[in-house]
Protein backbone atom coordinates (compact mmCIF):
# COMPACT_ATOMS: atom_id res chain seq x y z
CA UNK A 1 0.00 0.00 0.00
CA UNK A 2 1.20 3.30 -0.90
CA UNK A 3 0.14 6.92 0.57
CA UNK A 4 -0.54 9.46 -2.57
CA UNK A 5 -0.85 12.96 -2.05
CA UNK A 6 -2.11 14.82 -4.71
CA UNK A 7 -0.70 18.42 -5.37
CA UNK A 8 -0.85 20.71 -8.52
CA UNK A 9 2.35 19.50 -9.48
CA UNK A 10 1.35 15.75 -9.46
CA UNK A 11 1.49 13.08 -6.86
CA UNK A 12 3.91 11.79 -4.45
CA UNK A 13 3.41 8.22 -3.07
CA UNK A 14 5.08 6.92 -0.35
CA UNK A 15 5.35 3.19 0.04
CA UNK A 16 5.13 0.97 2.87
CA UNK A 17 8.84 -0.44 2.42
CA UNK A 18 9.90 3.62 2.92
CA UNK A 19 7.86 3.76 6.45
CA UNK A 20 9.68 0.37 7.35
CA UNK A 21 13.46 1.49 6.61
CA UNK A 22 12.67 4.91 8.65
CA UNK A 23 10.86 3.10 11.52
CA UNK A 24 14.24 0.72 11.37
CA UNK A 25 16.53 3.45 11.51
CA UNK A 26 15.03 5.12 14.52
CA UNK A 27 14.75 1.97 16.68
CA UNK A 28 18.68 1.50 16.23
CA UNK A 29 19.21 5.25 17.07
CA UNK A 30 18.15 3.82 20.67
CA UNK A 31 20.70 2.61 22.97
CA UNK A 32 20.99 -1.28 23.74
CA UNK A 33 18.45 -2.17 20.75
CA UNK A 34 19.10 -4.02 17.46
CA UNK A 35 17.49 -6.44 15.30
CA UNK A 36 19.56 -9.62 15.90
CA UNK A 37 21.58 -11.14 18.24
CA UNK A 38 24.41 -11.79 15.67
CA UNK A 39 24.68 -12.34 12.19
CA UNK A 40 23.46 -16.04 12.01
CA UNK A 41 20.62 -14.83 13.44
CA UNK A 42 20.19 -12.36 11.03
CA UNK A 43 20.14 -15.23 8.38
CA UNK A 44 18.33 -17.23 10.00
CA UNK A 45 15.35 -14.41 9.87
CA UNK A 46 16.11 -13.78 6.01
CA UNK A 47 16.04 -17.60 5.50
CA UNK A 48 12.22 -18.05 7.71
CA UNK A 49 10.76 -15.00 6.45
CA UNK A 50 10.94 -13.30 9.79
CA UNK A 51 11.06 -9.43 8.98
CA UNK A 52 11.82 -7.79 12.28
CA UNK A 53 9.74 -4.38 10.58
CA UNK A 54 6.62 -4.40 9.36
CA UNK A 55 4.00 -1.05 8.36
CA UNK A 56 0.63 -1.27 7.24
CA UNK A 57 -1.14 1.62 6.14
CA UNK A 58 -4.24 2.50 5.49
CA UNK A 59 -5.37 6.32 4.31
CA UNK A 60 -3.43 8.59 5.45
CA UNK A 61 -2.12 6.35 8.70
CA UNK A 62 -0.26 4.17 9.69
CA UNK A 63 0.64 0.86 12.11
CA UNK A 64 4.09 -0.10 12.83
CA UNK A 65 5.35 -3.61 14.65
CA UNK A 66 9.23 -4.37 15.56
CA UNK A 67 10.52 -7.39 16.70
CA UNK A 68 13.89 -6.15 18.57
CA UNK A 69 16.83 -7.62 20.43
CA UNK A 70 17.59 -5.95 24.06
CA UNK A 71 21.31 -5.86 25.03
CA UNK A 72 21.76 -7.03 28.18
CA UNK A 73 21.55 -5.07 31.19
CA UNK A 74 19.34 -2.94 29.43
CA UNK A 75 15.95 -1.91 30.82
CA UNK A 76 13.77 -3.75 28.14
CA UNK A 77 10.73 -1.75 28.89
CA UNK A 78 12.19 1.59 28.86
CA UNK A 79 13.96 0.46 25.84
CA UNK A 80 10.99 -0.02 23.91
CA UNK A 81 9.31 2.51 25.25
CA UNK A 82 12.04 4.68 23.73
CA UNK A 83 11.50 2.42 20.55
CA UNK A 84 8.17 3.49 20.15
CA UNK A 85 8.60 7.30 20.42
CA UNK A 86 11.16 7.46 18.20
CA UNK A 87 9.24 5.31 15.64
CA UNK A 88 6.21 7.22 16.00
CA UNK A 89 8.22 10.58 15.64
CA UNK A 90 10.49 9.77 13.21
CA UNK A 91 7.78 8.32 10.91
CA UNK A 92 4.96 11.49 11.09
CA UNK A 93 7.58 13.84 11.17
CA UNK A 94 9.35 11.99 7.26
CA UNK A 95 6.10 11.36 5.65
CA UNK A 96 3.36 13.09 7.18
CA UNK A 97 1.27 9.65 8.07
CA UNK A 98 -0.09 9.68 11.32
CA UNK A 99 1.20 6.79 13.00
CA UNK A 100 -1.60 5.00 15.25
CA UNK A 101 0.31 2.28 16.98
CA UNK A 102 3.90 1.02 17.44
CA UNK A 103 3.83 -2.79 18.90
CA UNK A 104 6.83 -3.42 20.14
CA UNK A 105 7.90 -7.21 20.88
CA UNK A 106 11.27 -8.04 22.82
CA UNK A 107 12.59 -11.13 20.70
CA UNK A 108 15.71 -11.90 22.47
CA UNK A 109 18.48 -10.72 24.61
CA UNK A 110 21.97 -9.80 23.14
CA UNK A 111 24.55 -11.57 25.65
CA UNK A 112 27.97 -9.87 25.37
CA UNK A 113 29.73 -12.97 25.96
CA UNK A 114 28.36 -14.82 23.06
CA UNK A 115 26.48 -17.28 25.40
CA UNK A 116 23.28 -18.42 23.54
CA UNK A 117 19.98 -15.91 23.30
CA UNK A 118 16.88 -17.53 25.65
CA UNK A 119 14.44 -16.66 23.29
CA UNK A 120 10.74 -16.83 25.12
CA UNK A 121 7.97 -17.97 22.95
CA UNK A 122 4.70 -16.09 23.05
CA UNK A 123 2.89 -17.41 25.89
CA UNK A 124 5.73 -18.78 28.17
CA UNK A 125 7.37 -16.96 31.05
Amino acid sequence: MERTAKNTAGSIKVSENVIVKIAKTAALEIDGVSFAQNDADAAIARLTGKIPVRAKTFGETAAIKLDIFIDEGVNAVKAAEAVQKSVKSAVQNMTGFTVTKVDVKIAGVSFKDGENNAEVKDGEA
